[in-house]
């Protein structure tokens, strides 16, 4: 589970309240107690511009689940506006879990195929 889904779960009953991060942190912790990570409510905060809600970086975090405000000042977005991080393709694979035996196979396939393919000066395979 991620920040901003994490935030997400824990915020829903505060759909169009400010609250500042000390307050979305204990409302995370009450909705995941056993979390012992850190919390960033400014990675899933967005700007909201003339073109819509945007990352405040570079590049986003995680999902806008929040609007900034100001400083420790964030907005509870309601779901139909919450801004998802575009997906970048290079996901975790299936969510079906393998078997130590698949995992196994698939080593041992890449292992070959690395040995099979010359990679030296003199053609050797190195691994």
């Amino acid at each position: 589970m991620t920040n901003s889904s994490r935030i997400e779960q824990a915020t829903r009953e505060f759909v169009g309240a400010t609250l500042t991060g000390q307050e979305i942190t204990l409302l995370v912790h009450k909705a995941f107690p056993d979390w012992t990570g850190g919390i960033y409510p400014s990675d899933c905060a967005y700007a909201k511009t003339a073109n819509g809600f945007v990352p405040r970086g570079k590049s986003a975090y995680g999902d806008g689940v929040l609007q900034y405000l100001g400083s420790d000042q964030f907005k509870v977005l309601p779901t139909d506006a919450i801004v998802r991080k575009p997906s970048t393709g290079r996901g975790r694979g299936s969510s079906t879990p393998r078997t130590d035996e698949d995992v196994q196979k698939s080593l041992a396939a890449k292992l070959a195929a690395l040995q099979a393919k010359p990679t030296g000066k003199n053609g050797g395979a190195h691994v």
